[in-house]
């Protein structure tokens, strides 16, 4: 009889726990080294912990970051990295808030680490590291290239962005949000003091580029292939890149690039790791770092029309129209100085609303070396000026002296009201001012009448002032006394809406110190002039100085 055989769970049950451990170890073993060898034939290394790497970069550079870190896939282990696309502008504004934008940030410059800094980020690296760059240009439409002597010469800043250049409209995208239009500007800076040229005429350039900002991001920007130029200009400020790239696209209207003379800052492309990042997203951050500066990473970037971190160009068409020389890139000024270019940029971009009073005393009927009286240079002054404001701001002119309508001091010659409707009306009512013969300096009643008027008539968004020209010092003893004038200017100040009292004085018989007294309670300036043409660059280096008003800084 044939015994029962047992069950096979039975009879495993039955065996020794050695016997037992072995089997189970061999088993453990064989599944490893079956797992193993699939892993090693696909090539994917065992991961403990997967990391994601979020680099956020600006658009113009995204996709060949995001080619980069594709063709590095699988090079680190257990990492993935994400490219994100997004404007600097907005990643600076969401890291100055505090929120947890990526690991990592490549930027089109060191221009907006400062920028995310000065907003609070104060964490964020002010510098990085380049991992390729691209020289601001000029891009020039090929009907003014020629025009200005192209192919033949070089075109070169001074000619075509300059205090001296000359009726060409020149485009600018916003520098708020574009470092290339940052460049342009400090550009305008660099010619003038090489050029000797005065505040007035750096405000008049910058005014001139106002006319024709516009914003990259915009219907009217960047450069589009086979469209008009942003801000229906001949030139704008752009980035070499953008103007190979714009070339290889375009069918016609290609745009030759205006190398500057001058030391512009690059767009320096860096890359930082981002505050908060820590341990394994960390590493991994520094590790694609180390890629994105390796050779092969290189050419992916040149074959984006960049140049290496060290100045080396791409490939470049052999029309002339972009220089394929090696160039040494040229780094961010100083943060000091990218402020104080701004801060001039922003005043001419302001609207005001302006109040001004002319002085028509008997002394204003003098005779002066240019020609005319000090009336006539006045009134030059103020005729020029006004073309410095933007359409929207708004000019008011009065006339004083003493008694100039009945008792009083003051007459008005123009209502203030936006210029782009009364700009004849203006030239106007200046060409019919005369001098009241035998008239005093009724300087306090006059001043006084247009501050209060002025601080009824207080509009926001707008540089406020009351703009006093005049050629003496106060001869009405019938007005208000010193002491009494000062005291009411104390108390019609208000912090928060300030309304400073800018003097532009002529001739010796000035008083600086009273002019000073009146315009430091009003938080105002004063200029003074021997030479009644230095009224002209007076009320432009006047307007240029009204960039910043407190609250919003403190001299």
């Amino acid at each position: 009889m044939v015994a029962d055989r047992p069950a096979p769970a039975r009879a495993l049950s039955h065996r020794s726990p050695v016997v037992l451990l072995s089997a189970a170890l061999v088993l453990l073993l064989a599944g490893w080294a079956a797992v193993a060898y699939v892993r090693a034939d696909r090539g994917t290394p065992t991961c403990v912990e997967q990391v994601r790497l979020r680099v956020v970069a600006a658009p113009v550079i995204a996709p060949a970051v995001d080619r980069v870190a594709r063709a590095n896939a699988g090079s680190q282990p257990c990492v993935s990295v994400e490219v994100q696309a997004r404007p600097s502008v907005t990643v600076a504004r969401e890291l100055a808030d505090g929120g947890d934008v990526a690991d990592a940030w490549l930027p089109e410059s060191t221009f907006w680490l400062r920028r995310a800094r000065a907003s609070g980020a104060f964490e964020v690296p002010g510098q990085g590291t380049s991992v390729a760059s691209t020289p601001v240009v000029l891009a020039v439409g090929e009907r003014v290239a020629r025009r200005s002597g192209w192919p033949d010469k070089r075109l070169n800043w001074a000619s075509l962005l300059g205090s001296r250049a000359g009726t060409v409209r020149v485009g600018l995208p916003d520098p708020a949000v574009d470092p290339a239009g940052v460049g342009a500007l400090l550009g305008v800076r660099v010619l003038a003091d090489e050029n000797g040229d005065s505040a007035a005429t750096v405000a008049a350039t910058l005014r001139r580029l106002a006319e024709r900002t516009y914003s990259p991001a915009g219907e009217d920007g960047p450069l589009t292939p086979n469209r008009e130029l942003p801000g229906r200009a001949d030139i704008v400020a752009a980035s070499e890149q953008a103007v190979l790239e714009h070339n290889a696209l375009a069918a016609e209207g290609k745009l030759v690039a205006a190398y500057p003379e001058i030391a512009v800052p690059w767009l320096d492309l860096p890359y930082v790791v981002l505050p908060g990042t820590q341990d394994r997203p960390r590493d991994a951050a520094a590790a694609f770092l180390a890629k994105l500066l390796a050779a092969p990473a290189r050419e992916v970037f040149t074959g984006y029309g960049f140049r290496t971190a060290a100045g080396f160009p791409p490939a470049m068409p052999d029309d002339d129209r972009l220089l394929a020389e090696e160039r040494r890139p040229v780094p961010l000024p100083t943060e000091e100085t990218v402020s104080d270019v701004l801060t001039g940029w922003s005043g001419v971009q302001r609207s005001a609303r302006i109040l001004t009073l002319l002085d028509i005393s008997g002394s204003m009927a003098a005779t002066v070396p240019d020609g005319g009286t000090r009336l006539d240079a006045t009134v030059r002054a103020a005729q020029e000026g006004a073309e410095l404001l933007l359409a929207n701001s708004e000019l008011g002119i009065w006339a004083f002296s003493t008694k100039v309508d009945g008792e009083r001091d003051y007459r008005e010659v123009l209502p203030v009201a936006p210029l782009g409707g009364q700009r004849e009306q203006l030239a106007e009512a200046l060409a019919g001012l005369q001098v009241k013969a035998q008239g005093g300096t009724g300087l306090y009643d006059s001043t006084l009448a247009a501050y209060r008027d002025a601080r009824r008539n207080w509009t926001p968004g707008r540089i406020n002032l009351v703009l006093v020209m005049t050629d003496g010092r106060n001869e009405d003893g019938d007005s208000i006394g010193r002491a009494d004038f000062l005291a009411e200017l104390r108390r019609l100040q208000e912090p928060r809406r300030p309304l400073p009292i800018i003097f532009i004085g002529l001739g010796g018989d000035i008083d600086p110190e009273e002019l000073n007294a009146i315009a430091k309670v009003t938080g105002g300036r004063v200029f003074v002039t021997e030479q009644p043409g230095g009224m002209r660059r007076i009320f432009f280096s006047a307007l240029a100085d009204l960039s910043c008003l407190p609250p919003e800084c403190r001299r």
